[in-house]
């Protein structure tokens, strides 16, 4: 993801809260609250900070989780869940990555190689 520009990031505020279907295209930091569903396309990367809620399915090429997801995620490439990341639900993906001190509630399914 080197080649993303600081200007073809979006970032979601904390305190914001968003309601429907959020399609990502580059990479994506979010410290507020999505509910619905988040679709990112191929290469992309969302970054889900402390602060972060996600009501709802995840679809992305990386997911990294230090916030709350409640809901299924399925990723391209890799799921990381930090020390202070929680899941409930089931995650899809070829590369799963749970860091001492998260929590994960759920099924995972480990698939062979990047999606393409």
């Amino acid at each position: 993801m080197s080649d993303i520009s600081e200007t073809e990031t979006n970032i979601i505020a904390a305190g914001t809260v968003l309601e429907g279907k959020f399609n990502l295209d580059s990479l994506s930091r979010v410290h507020g609250t999505l509910i619905g569903q988040v679709t990112g396309q191929k290469g992309s990367e969302l970054i889900l900070c402390e602060s972060a809620k996600i009501e709802g399915s995840i679809t992305a090429d990386t997911v990294v989780v230090g916030g709350y997801v409640h809901g299924d995620i399925t990723a391209g490439t890799k799921v990381v869940i930090t020390g202070s990341g929680r899941v409930v639900g089931n995650i899809r993906t070829p590369s799963l990555k749970v860091e001492y001190g998260a929590y994960f509630e759920g099924s995972s399914l480990m698939e062979d190689g990047p999606q393409k």
